[in-house]
């Protein structure tokens, strides 16, 4: 017998609690058809074009974001008409690259004459009648080799590799004239 009133006990609490959130539910009803239209704030409002320009702008940082830059020079360092120790040294290092010097000389063990020559980062060994990047070889010396290019004979010295420049020191006083 006492589950039969335990049974009425439970469902008497749970029609209790639906009343209950029934008129909770109503009261908020009301409470938001209470809210006016057109509100206090209304002036300080954002207009819908402010809105699409702001919205426009927003576009265009997330695409500059995105955006991948296929420049191969620093944008700032091209047009330089002062050079600084960085462009002397790529310049220097150019030159260096581009020029075409004799290394050395030899004699193999058949008494052939052999001259080794650097060009473009490259050496090559060349030989009496053989062309070097456009270059015959005519002849080889001991310290020197002749060679033609374009019509034309050279001479060309056993020559070190040439060493880079020292900068003046700008703050050296040395270097004003009083």
């Amino acid at each position: 017998m006492q589950t039969r009133f335990i049974k009425d006990f439970a469902i008497a609490l749970i029609f209790i609690v639906l009343i209950v959130l029934g008129v909770k539910l109503f009261m908020e009803q009301r409470t938001v058809k209470v809210v006016p239209d057109k509100s206090i704030y209304t002036k300080e409002s954002v207009s819908d074009s402010l809105m699409n320009k702001i919205k426009t702008i927003e576009n265009s940082i997330q695409d500059r974001k995105m955006f991948a830059f296929s420049v191969t020079r620093d944008p700032l360092r091209q047009g330089n008409i002062i050079k600084d120790k960085v462009d002397r040294e790529k310049e220097f290092q150019q030159m260096v690259l581009n020029t075409f010097r004799l290394a050395t000389t030899a004699i193999d063990e058949n008494g052939n004459k052999i001259a080794y020559l650097e060009y473009q980062g490259r050496t090559y060994e060349g030989r009496i009648g053989q062309s070097i990047e456009g270059r015959k070889i005519l002849d080889i010396g001991q310290r020197k080799i002749t060679y033609s290019y374009n019509g034309s004979t050279y001479n060309l010295d056993l020559a070190a590799r040439p060493v880079m420049p020292k900068d003046k020191d700008s703050n050296d006083i040395s270097n004003y004239n009083y």
